[in-house]
């Protein structure tokens, strides 16, 4: 199938609104479905009323739907404490939120401070003088919704993608791991990219895993397809056969095509200190003495989430 990329500038007023979008569609993630407030799934309130319309002349049967509804009511407490602690206690860590915060803060900078502080993280070369925030968009022949990807950031300069996927710790352990499939994913971003023909879309890419820290346990599996987190150019080598093996196979994916870009395409891991320390040092090569002090509190923003990012409760 053929499919329609569109890379567009994104708005700093996005952020939150992608935050609404993901409240919107994910919400038992987040403690607000009906069975976290109720105890039941919805479909048990709309099968109610005709349970006890069948059960008014069946003592045994409306007794049933009393007890039932007697222990729902007995445990609101339980429930409502469930929920307070999923705000209270970890809802400023949600890797959507400090996704979300991240991208308002790189979002405020200047394009060339922008290229500047991922340039000191991670030594792609050639690397682009300016990046900007893009949102991706993609539809097939139909103009139908085409979402086998779903970037956390992407950054496009001079015919170049950096595409960033990033984990936070949302617990004591890795919560949500990079598997090996996501990878395959993004290169199979680049290879749509490329067979499409069009020159607005780039032609370079480079692929970053940021985590809360470089111990390799944020990726799935990792002993089976990665071979080194860091070689000696800074990269992260993996096995593609093996990526390949640990995937489940899409029928739309060139399996063959997706291997060689695993070996084509610089994917480095960094963690979110990485990124905070190479921001300041970008700060300090970006000679404007007049905002350096503006600058440097911004940089103490992408601090503190680092912060938080590899925190957890």
């Amino acid at each position: 199938m053929r499919i329609l990329i569109e890379l567009e500038e994104r708005p700093i007023h996005r952020a939150p609104l992608a935050v609404l979008d993901h409240l919107y569609y994910y919400t038992v993630q987040y403690g607000l479905s009906v069975r976290q407030f109720t105890g039941q799934h919805w479909t048990y309130w709309e099968r109610l009323p005709e349970r006890l319309r069948k059960a008014q002349d069946n003592p045994a049967e409306l007794e049933e739907v009393i007890v039932e509804l007697e222990s729902l009511a007995a445990s609101s407490d339980t429930r409502r404490q469930r929920r307070k602690a999923q705000i209270d206690g970890r809802w400023a860590q949600k890797e959507t939120v400090l996704n979300a915060q991240l991208l308002s803060v790189l979002a405020a900078l200047p394009p060339d401070l922008l290229a500047l502080g991922f340039r000191e993280a991670i030594p792609a070369r050639p690397f682009p003088g300016r990046l900007r925030i893009v949102d991706l968009r993609m539809e097939g022949d139909g103009g139908e919704h085409v979402d086998f990807v779903e970037p956390d950031l992407l950054l496009l300069g001079e015919d170049h993608l950096v595409m960033v996927e990033i984990k936070t710790r949302g617990s004591s352990r890795s919560s949500r791991d990079y598997p090996p499939n996501q990878l395959l994913n993004y290169l199979h971003l680049v290879a749509k990219c490329r067979e499409s023909g069009d020159p607005t879309l780039p032609d370079r890419f480079t692929h970053l895993i940021l985590v809360p820290s470089l111990d390799p346990k944020w990726l799935e599996k990792q002993s089976q397809w990665v071979l080194e987190t860091q070689d000696e150019e800074g990269r992260l080598r993996v096995d593609p056969e093996a990526c390949i093996e640990l995937s489940k196979k899409k029928a739309s994916y060139d399996y063959e095509v997706l291997g060689q870009l695993a070996r084509e395409v610089p994917i480095y891991y960094r963690s979110w200190g990485q990124l905070h320390r190479a921001f300041e040092a970008a700060v300090e090569g970006f000679g404007d003495p007049r905002n350096e002090a503006h600058w440097r509190s911004v940089m103490a923003e992408i601090g503190e989430l680092a912060r938080r990012a590899g925190r957890h409760k």
